[in-house]
């Protein structure tokens, strides 16, 4: 099953697969615990927790819209990006993910595409990705929150 979550530390929005209810997780972005909380929300299948996300995101979009104030800064975009390659390669248990579900993902958490593909090469540059065109892998731990 997959929990559906809104990450309390950086604002992420996404889903983490868990045996059971009880089960921790962790967020795709910053790496926060994601606990069971009541009205928490879990899917069966991969594709109605993204639908579930989606949906989530987008009350979360429109309630934060009406809000007043800006919101505290996050991530810096490049790790933003780095962590969401991480987590689709985690989800996929080690194997490579697709540059197009990294740039859907990118664009779900609000990060224009041309700011996403530009950190891509510095990441890749830099030795902590490998970006065939298709097909990303991650080649080893950032260290810092470069």
């Amino acid at each position: 099953m997959f929990r559906i979550y809104h990450c309390a530390r950086c604002n992420n929005i996404g889903y983490s697969q868990v045996e059971r209810e009880e089960d921790l997780s962790r967020c795709g972005l910053c790496g926060s615990l994601v606990l069971h909380e009541t009205g928490s929300v879990y899917a069966a299948t991969t594709q109605e927790a993204k639908t579930l996300a989606r949906e989530l995101a987008l009350e979360s979009h429109s309630s934060t819209a009406v809000s007043e104030g800006s919101p505290p800064r996050g991530l810096g975009v490049k790790r933003r990006v780095y962590n969401i390659i991480e987590a689709q390669v985690d989800l996929k248990r080690g194997k490579p993910t697709s540059l197009e579900e990294v740039m859907r993902e990118c664009s779900e958490a609000g990060i224009e595409l041309g700011r996403a593909m530009k950190f891509l090469e510095t990441l890749e540059s830099e030795g902590l990705i490998v970006n065939d065109g298709a097909n990303i892998t991650v080649t080893r731990e950032v260290l810092s929150d470069g």
